[in-house]
């Protein structure tokens, strides 16, 4: 519930800092959008190369969560490159924004916020269309705006309404047999038709997500200060936390939108950004600033998190990764450690050789 959508927040911040160094060595923005494509297409054919054995093309899984990723990626980083400035290291214009020691708290945070409103106003306009779409389109023989798992939930009332309009799109779209038909709701309420949790929809609230890491990396390289950095995502994590508390009435199901990482909610997406925003405080903090914490072992998984994922989606159930054993909690949680244990020394070894995959 946690890693996927925390890395796609990551992924937002990292967007800033690459476009960032990309711009200050004078690249023109077509050849910076031609890496954009590039990663975006790897991480898509990666994605669909992740399927179980050899699939038929009529029974392709067309997204996945790689392909989320890839798909969220190139939006965002399209959005950040074509309504930003022209980068000079020399105009120290845009960094006084939000690097004033004269002005206040509040005006500061406004203003570092003002200053990419035409990014903000595109993804506000994006999420509108999630809003509308979730909950204005008719579902047939379904309740419009309905965002239940289907099945017997509910005493079976909506057997085939699973997802709502999220499910509705992608099955019109692209078709049941290029959807995932195992999601989690189907062994709890015994879903008939197929749901796949990283559909068309969810790829909407997941531009936000990964654009509010953007706005962790603005608040990061146009700041000199350590205590605003920190105080600039405190505050961006009480916002999103708050909005999305509300929204979801304190995590009730039965609310205006409920918090749902099958869905990946608007609520879901806003509380997942606000524990993202935190986390990174005090990991700047531990790490970077007091220099209490390394960062090991998983500064050695994330320099090769991609490869490590494949890897582990490749091997991860076969020998010597695994073992088959009883199934007790003694046993599973023995070898499952084991496994963590193995990747690690996989991203240990890569990372002192030096051996870096990027994508």
């Amino acid at each position: 519930d946690l890693v996927f959508p925390w890395f796609t927040w990551m992924m937002g911040v990292s967007i800033v800092l690459s476009q960032r160094s990309l711009r200050s060595k004078n690249l023109q923005k077509r050849n910076i959008l031609l890496k954009i494509c590039r990663r975006t297409i790897i991480l898509f054919v990666l994605g669909l190369s992740e399927q179980d054995g050899v699939p038929k093309l009529e029974n392709l899984r067309i997204f996945g969560v790689l392909q989320r990723l890839a798909t969220c990626y190139f939006f965002t980083a399209i959005i950040v490159l074509v309504f930003d400035k022209k980068y000079d290291e020399r105009d120290t214009t845009r960094l006084s924004i939000c690097d004033n020691e004269k002005q206040s708290l509040c005006r500061e945070l406004f203003n570092s916020t003002l200053q990419f409103w035409i990014q903000w106003f595109v993804v506000l306009m994006i999420m509108t269309v999630w809003i509308l779409i979730t909950f204005l389109v008719h579902v047939p023989n379904c309740p419009t705006g309905y965002l239940g798992p289907g099945g017997k939930h509910d005493h079976g009332k909506y057997m085939n309404c699973t997802g709502g309009s999220a499910g509705y799109i992608d099955r019109l779209i692209l078709g049941n047999s290029h959807l995932y038909n195992e999601p989690t709701c189907k062994e709890i309420y015994h879903t008939k038709v197929p749901y796949d949790p990283e559909g068309i929809l969810g790829i909407l609230t997941g531009i936000l997500l990964c654009y509010l890491g953007v706005q962790a990396g603005h608040s990061f390289i146009y700041s000199t200060r350590v205590r605003r950095i920190c105080i600039h995502w405190l505050i961006s994590g009480i916002i999103c936390g708050s909005i999305g508390l509300i929204l979801s009435r304190g995590g009730h199901s039965n609310s205006w939108i409920p918090i749902n990482k099958n869905l990946w909610s608007l609520t879901f997406v806003l509380i997942l950004a606000s524990l993202a925003f935190f986390i990174l405080t005090i990991l700047y903090l531990l790490v970077d600033v007091n220099r209490w914490f390394t960062g090991s072992p998983f500064l050695w998984l994330g320099m090769n998190s991609i490869a490590l994922y494949i890897g582990h989606g490749r091997f991860g159930t076969s020998f010597p990764v695994q073992f088959d054993v009883d199934n007790t909690h003694a046993k599973q949680l023995a070898i499952h450690l084991y496994g963590a244990f193995f990747w690690s020394f996989i991203a240990a070894f890569m990372y002192y050789k030096k051996i870096f995959i990027a994508i």
